[in-house]
């Protein structure tokens, strides 16, 4: 009888782990500015459930002491060359991460204009040139308007991306048994005590 409620509670926890590492997370971003008032979010939620949401600018106002650290030089020479040294095993952590991620969203409204109307019309040109080719892709789409008259730069900007974290665990674990990388993570550990 006990087995059977080990191995019930051990089912329960692999199959909960197995959701966590396949049902994606959504992130997503958002910031506007309008004249001198930025405001915007930043969400991570998992199956509607909001896990972190932080408003720019944070309404509450953190008291953290900052602890006064010496910076050492030669511990930063030595932490850069341990990641040189663990890259190659990295590399393939960093390539699951962008193969998991998806975008669902990308929106970019703007509002720009220079001193000279020139620069400006310039600019637009460029922007007109990239916007052509970026909204072809369906989740993304980018407009601009010229502000001819006066110097400003208001917009909205928004991302939504969904993370699968299977694949990142996975190549993580393989990176983790390799010295070289665990050498790296105790450095850093290190530094930041």
């Amino acid at each position: 009888m006990i087995y059977t409620i080990i191995g019930i509670i051990i089912l329960i926890l692999v199959l909960i782990l197995l959701a966590i590492l396949l049902i994606p997370f959504h992130i997503s971003f958002y910031l506007e500015k309008k004249d001198m008032d930025v405001r915007g979010y930043f969400k991570l939620t998992w199956l509607r459930i909001r896990i972190i949401q932080r408003d720019i600018p944070s309404e509450e106002k953190e008291e953290k002491e900052k602890k006064e650290r010496k910076f050492d030089l030669e511990e930063m020479i030595k932490i850069f060359n341990q990641f040189l040294e663990a890259f190659d095993y990295l590399k393939p952590v960093l390539q699951a991460f962008l193969k998991s991620l998806t975008l669902e969203r990308l929106s970019l409204d703007l509002n720009l204009g220079f001193n000279s109307p020139v620069s400006t019309a310039m600019i637009y040109g460029y922007f007109c040139a990239i916007k052509s080719v970026l909204n072809i892709v369906p989740p993304a789409y980018l407009s601009m308007t010229p502000e001819f008259q006066k110097s400003k730069l208001d917009g909205a900007f928004e991302l939504q991306l969904k993370l699968k974290l299977l694949w990142i665990v996975v190549e993580g674990l393989k990176a983790y048994t390799k010295k070289p990388v665990r050498e790296l993570f105790g450095s850093i550990r290190s530094m930041n005590r």
